[in-house]
Order: structure tokens, then sequence, then C-alpha cells
């Protein structure tokens, strides 16, 4: 028998003597300082020493992954010293070449995007995309720190042209643009609130004859005030590894801001991000195959009249119009139930609802900074009216993905098998593969 007796002895806390930054040829010292949540005189966290190289690494303007920081002892022999490392890499881009729209079809693109505006974090962007389905101009300009405070602005300006190629949606034109403000809540660093005003002329032509009989409008205006609160602290970006993002929206439509329609809409959504370890990397913070666990909660509500935009009302099914839900064909979730006919070629009137629920829970694998696999299961339905939202009758599907970030934007590839699938009354479950290009979960 063998006692062992440990006996510690306590020093003082270390206290932060300076942070410095090394590498940023292009990017002002004060951007990424913004990312940095210690300062001098702190006392030393290494919880916070690694959020805010996830901070530095998530404003996506230098080689990944980071340096891991260097702590080292100040010249009292007390305190410390931080260092962190960048290096820049190329931020803008000049895109052309093909593409595939939300429901447009294949067309080409023309676009200039420059994330990092005169090294500091301003964000511009203008594209083009044009083909036989589409003809859409987009001038859009960020400042996410107006002369360098905490309230970030966007303005946007645009022209849209686009024949759908999903659903006989016929032909939508509209023009128009917005303003958006974001303050910090609090003054917290993660959550922000939004308040924003958007007016768009629009005239939807050529689509079926049930939907114009329902949703006719040769020259319409959308007269909008949105209000939203988002929380982000995610990691590990364009694919999460870890943290959430919470997002509680509000518009107000027509009414007394004029304009056709008259309706209220809120948005809900939830998406939370679990790590489950990592493969490789060889200790470096963010490098390997990073495993994680996602899941995303998502719900809207519309009151009143929405008049003839049938594309603010909700869908579901496919990924290439509305809500996406894996597993089925576009639109054949409605408000009645699957509907075995609909196909990215047709869309019912009855096809759109005013409420929605759809949950998604994930595991993923990040193989690179580009490069995602998951393993998926999806779950969600469509209701004619606020009031018949249930989150218990819900359509299932589960599958495998990829997706890669590519010189043409976002690329991902999903195989879905849907449960809850029925022709002529009786069960009828079967795959469904999925192509998409924009956003990921």
């Amino acid at each position: 028998v063998i006692d062992l007796r440990w006996t510690v002895r306590e020093g003082s806390p270390a206290t932060i003597n300076k942070v410095e930054i090394v590498g940023n040829d292009v990017t002002h010292e004060r951007v990424i300082r913004e990312a940095i949540v210690m300062l001098p005189g702190d006392l030393f966290s290494r919880e916070r020493l690694i959020r805010s190289y996830q901070n530095v690494s998530n404003l996506g303007f230098f080689q990944q992954p980071l340096p891991t920081p260097d702590v080292r002892p100040s010249a009292n022999g007390v305190d410390v010293d931080i260092v962190f490392r960048v290096e820049e890499r190329r931020t803008g881009n000049i895109n052309f070449g093909a593409s595939l729209g939300q429901g447009t079809g294949v067309g080409g693109f023309l676009g200039l995007e420059e994330p990092n505006l005169f090294g500091r974090g301003k964000r511009g962007r203008l594209q083009w995309q044009f083909g036989k389905n589409i003809n859409d101009f987009t001038l859009t300009y960020t400042d996410p720190s107006i002369r360098e405070s905490r309230i970030s602005g966007t303005v946007s300006l645009f022209d849209s042209r686009a024949r759908f190629t999903v659903g006989d949606l016929g032909r939508r034109k509209q023009t128009g643009g917005s303003v958006q403000f974001g303050f910090p809540f609090l003054g917290s660093r993660y959550t922000r609130v939004f308040t924003s005003y958007s007016f768009q002329r629009i005239r939807y032509t050529e689509g079926s004859a049930d939907l114009r009989a329902r949703f006719s409008c040769s020259s319409c205006t959308r007269s909008t005030v949105g209000t939203s609160v988002l929380r982000d602290t995610r990691i590990g970006l364009p694919f999460a590894t870890g943290g959430s993002f919470t997002s509680v929206a509000g518009e107000l439509n027509g009414g007394l801001l004029g304009g056709t329609g008259n309706y209220r809409k809120v948005d809900l959504e939830g998406r939370w991000y679990a790590p489950l370890g990592s493969l490789g990397g060889a200790g470096q913070l963010g490098a390997g195959v990073q495993f994680v666990l996602g899941i995303t909660a998502k719900s809207g509500f519309i009151f009143g009249d929405a008049g003839p935009f049938f594309t603010e009302l909700y869908s579901l099914g496919g990924v290439q119009f509305g809500i996406p839900l894996r597993g089925y064909d576009e639109f054949a979730i409605t408000p009645n139930g699957f509907d075995p006919q609909a196909s990215g070629n047709q869309a019912s009137p009855d096809a759109f609802g005013k409420s929605f629920a759809a949950f998604t829970v994930e595991a993923g694998a990040r193989i690179s900074q580009s490069f995602y696999l998951s393993a998926f299961f999806d779950a969600g339905n469509v209701y004619r009216t606020a009031r018949q939202w249930d989150p218990t009758r819900l359509f299932r599907g589960a599958g495998l993905g990829a997706a890669v970030i590519s010189p043409l934007g976002p690329i991902g590839v999903d195989v879905g098998y849907g449960f809850d699938r029925t022709r002529n009354g009786e069960p009828d479950p079967g795959w469904q593969l999925h192509f998409k290009l924009g956003n990921f979960f």
C-alpha cells in the first residue's frame, strides 16, 4: 500500500500585460482587436483565449488554420504577453461562370465581391446573374462599424427578372432596395438588434392558371418595416463546429406603410452545434477533421392577408424553393398533406401555407474549411393558418449529404429517404436526390 500526497501552492493569477497582433499587412489592427475578447489588465483566461482565436478565425480574412496564439511571460516575470499571428489571404473575388439559381435553372453569373474593403472589414458586392430564365442585378454595401462604432449598416439595391423553372410559378419582375441598421443588444458582443425598411415594385405573370387566379399581380408594391434580434456564437464557419445561432424576426407589410397586401410575419430560428471530437491536426486549434452534432429548429407565422405575394408564404419540400425538407420533391408537403403529384415543374396554390415547423438533426464531419460530409434527419410540415400550427404532425426524411465551397459558390448534394410519402392512400416511402446551390444547414 502506497500513500501519495500532493502539495500545491497557488501563485498570483497572471494578468495580461499586452496583446500583440503580427502579420496583418492589409487588415487594420482595430478590426482584429474587435474580435479579441481579452484586454491588457484582464486576468488571463484560457477559455477567453480560445474564444478570441475562434473569433479571429471567423473573420475569414486569414489563412486557415490560424497558428495557436503565443502566451509568454512578460518582462516583469509575473504577467503574460499574448501574440496572435495571422497571415493575410486574398479575400476579393472576381467570379464568372455557370450558376444554378434557386428555382430559375441554369444560367451565368458575373460578380465582384470584397469582404474586407480597405482592410477595414467593410463588405461590397456587385453581382449580375443572367440566362434564359433570369436577369438579376444586385448591389450591396455593408459597414459593420459605422464611423468605428458598434452600429452596423447595410444598403442594397436590386433589379430582378426571373422565370421560375420550378412549380410553374411563371415570371417575376421586381425592382427595389433596402436599408438596415444593427445595434448591440445591451452591450452584448454576440447579440444584435436589427431594424430595416425595404420597398419593392413587383409584377407576376405567366404562372399556372390556378396561381394567376389567386396571386395575380400586374403592378404591385411591397413596403416593409422589419425588426430582428440575432445571437450568433458559432465557430468554424462556414461549416460550424460549435456555438449557436438564434433569431427572432418580425415584419410589418402594408397597412399604414402603403403598398399591396396587409400582413405581419414572424420567423423563429435556432441552431445549436456541439463538437464531438477531432481526428488529426497535431493538437492545433481548429485543425484536422472536426466532428459535430447540429440541431436546427425553425418556425414561421403570417397573420393577415399576404395578397399576391405568394413568395412570402411558406412551402415545404425539396431544397430549391421554400423551406427545405429532404427526401421529398418540391412543393410535395402541403397543408392538405403529402401531394404525390407535386414536382419541380408544377405547384398548386394549395401548396402554400401561413405557418410551418421544420427540424433537422445532423451529424457532420468537417474535412476542411471547404468540404463537409453529413448524415441528417429532417422533419417538418406546413399549415394553412397560424392557428393550425402543430409540431406533432410532421413529415420525416433522412439521408446523407456532401457540401463544398467552390468558385461557383457553396454546392451541396443530398440523397434523402422520405418515410411518409404515400400513393393512392397507401405508404410509398422512397429516395430523392437533391442538388443545391447556396446556404447550408
